[in-house]
């Protein structure tokens, strides 16, 4: 079973690229997505969560809020890195879970893909892949791309320099495909990967 990483910053196109994997039969698994999976019904993860941050990030019905999460976690790197050490480990563990489970199915799928935002900070996500594609996309674009999904300019830009930068991204890297111009053509990019590098492989 093919393992693929793809990774890439915020606004680059990993859900864009994501949907064309899952069109062609591809199984995503979305690392934020698990994440906030945990936050809201793992009590261990919360309960870290809770004790680095305070009750502030609390909402009123008592359940982890996100955005104050998100505001207390990406305003200094400290801050960034200790998120990452609860979350990271938890995350990984329930994406081996998931994998360990589609490797005793009857009919495995072609590939799984990993999205996987923060690869190049937590190198621990490489060990279940066997390729890293990376999606890279100019820092401008990106910003209003965020914008334009409702983000602030200011808080796209705080998580920005949070996050490694697209030339770290590149160095663990196997492939790498730009998306800065036409949304059709970024597509096209994608699905001609998956028929020439992803399709030919033994499942």
């Amino acid at each position: 079973m093919y393992v693929l990483a793809l990774t890439g910053g915020i606004g680059s196109g990993k859900s864009t690229a994501a949907e064309v994997f899952a069109d062609r039969g591809a199984v995503v698994i979305d690392l934020d997505t698990i994440g906030h999976v945990l936050l809201e019904q793992a009590a261990v993860v919360q309960d870290r969560v809770v004790a680095a941050f305070g009750e502030q990030i609390v909402g009123a019905d008592g359940r982890i809020d996100r955005t104050a999460l998100a505001a207390a976690a990406f305003a200094s790197e400290e801050a960034t890195q200790q998120l990452n050490a609860i979350m990271h480990p938890a995350i990984l563990a329930t994406v081996a879970g998931a994998l360990d489970t589609l490797a005793l199915q009857g009919e495995q799928p072609q590939a799984v893909v990993l999205v996987i935002p923060l690869l190049v900070e937590s190198p621990l996500f490489l060990e279940p892949v066997d390729a890293v594609l990376t999606i890279s996309a100019h820092e401008e674009t990106r910003i209003e791309r965020a914008i334009a999904r409702g983000m602030s300019r200011e808080d796209t830009e705080n998580r920005i320099a949070r996050q490694a930068g697209d030339g770290e991204r590149r160095e663990i890297a196997d492939y790498v495909i730009e998306n800065d111009g036409d949304l059709d053509e970024f597509r096209a990019a994608i699905a001609a990967f998956w028929d020439t590098e992803i399709a030919p492989r033994e499942v």
